[in-house]
């Protein structure tokens, strides 16, 4: 078993900076631990999936990076995002009481709406990953500058006030269990949480490159990846962006 900190040990608390995640890979690089975890204030050049813009304006959201130093083969790494996003669901939302979701492969919808984002980046030796850094961004309150689609955790009805000011100490605990359980090889409970996965039972459409696939979305496998049903039978889907119906003409 690969011995593991907890993410949040140390926690490092900053202002403004250009995003949280490139001062994570930084202070890997200066030789930080396995679960260091950058907070910051507000960032310049946030960024989502595929690059795209994060607004981060002060005050108005949690942005933080985990940096993660789990040295596991890419196989057995593999579930770690989804199993991490996830687990923010329900750290912010137990027992599924207010309905908090996630729309694969990382984004986290209240009536689908976007309410936060979970972004990792790896990095690799031969097949084993060396690094890791989870990043987390999460609307805590309104901004203007916020996308029309989003949605602020106060606006969510039944989160306890205190999530507001320190939701980090939540969700830090719910991926310490997954991390840990990531490493002890046992399988992180992903396929056990139908109801936390958006769009369920939908007809969706996965774009990944240049290829279109189509079909209604059954669930996820063991390892994170997307399961739909199409006309052709069941397929499982590795990767690619999600849309709600079937994909229109461009």
């Amino acid at each position: 078993m690969t011995s593991l900190r907890t993410p949040g040990t140390p926690l490092i608390r900053m202002g403004t900076v250009t995003s949280t995640m490139d001062i994570a890979r930084h202070l890997e690089n200066l030789g930080a631990v396995d679960g260091t975890t950058v907070i910051a204030a507000s960032q310049t050049h946030g960024r989502g999936r595929s690059n795209r813009i994060w607004s981060s304006p002060a005050h108005a959201g949690l942005y933080c990076s985990i940096l993660l130093r789990p040295h596991l083969p890419a196989e057995q790494f593999k579930p770690f995002s989804i199993a991490a996003g996830l687990a923010v669901c329900e750290a912010l939302d137990p027992g599924n009481r207010i309905g908090i979701q996630l729309k694969w492969p990382n984004d986290i919808l209240y009536q689908g709406r976007k309410l936060g984002g979970i972004l990792i980046s790896t990095a690799l030796g031969g097949q084993i990953v060396t690094s890791a850094v989870l990043g987390i961004g999460l609307n805590l309150r309104f901004d203007p500058t916020h996308p029309p689609a989003s949605i602020a955790l106060e606006a969510v009805s039944g989160i306890p006030h205190q999530l507001l000011s320190s939701p980090e100490q939540c969700f830090l605990s719910a991926i310490s269990t997954r991390y840990a359980q990531l490493a002890a090889g046992e399988i992180p409970p992903i396929a056990d949480w139908p109801e936390r996965l958006a769009f369920r039972g939908d007809h969706v459409s996965i774009l990944e490159g240049r290829s279109t696939i189509s079909g209604v979305l059954q669930g996820l496998d063991f390892d994170g990846s997307l399961i739909l049903h199409t006309p052709a039978g069941k397929c499982r889907i590795a990767s690619g962006e999600l849309t709600r119906g079937p994909l229109l003409t461009r």
